[in-house]
């Protein structure tokens, strides 16, 4: 079953370059996985240091995979402590 995820991420102010850095970084190897069916990179219009991805999934066991990677795990620590939060959707598309 394909999986669905919206992920929010707001920057702390004085963070905002690196997060974005980190963010730009992460998408050519997610996008060159396994299982990866769409992985794409938003910003909020009216929230300077809000970014959104959009990203598909082939399956459930594609996403964990994609967790466990070298990049996604590096990219966690690029942004530890820099954002003032963090919403992780997983959707199934119903219509």
């Amino acid at each position: 079953m394909e999986i669905r995820v919206v992920a929010t991420l707001q920057a702390k102010a004085e963070c905002i370059d690196d997060v974005n850095e980190a963010v730009h970084q992460i998408i050519n190897a997610s996008r060159q996985e396994l299982g990866n069916l769409q992985y794409d990179l938003h910003r909020e219009l009216d929230k300077p240091g809000t970014f959104v991805f959009f990203e598909r999934w082939a399956s459930a066991e594609a996403l964990d995979k994609h967790n466990a990677t070298e990049h996604f795990q590096h990219f966690v620590h690029q942004i530890d402590g820099k954002l003032d939060s963090l919403d992780i959707k997983q959707l199934k598309k119903i219509a």
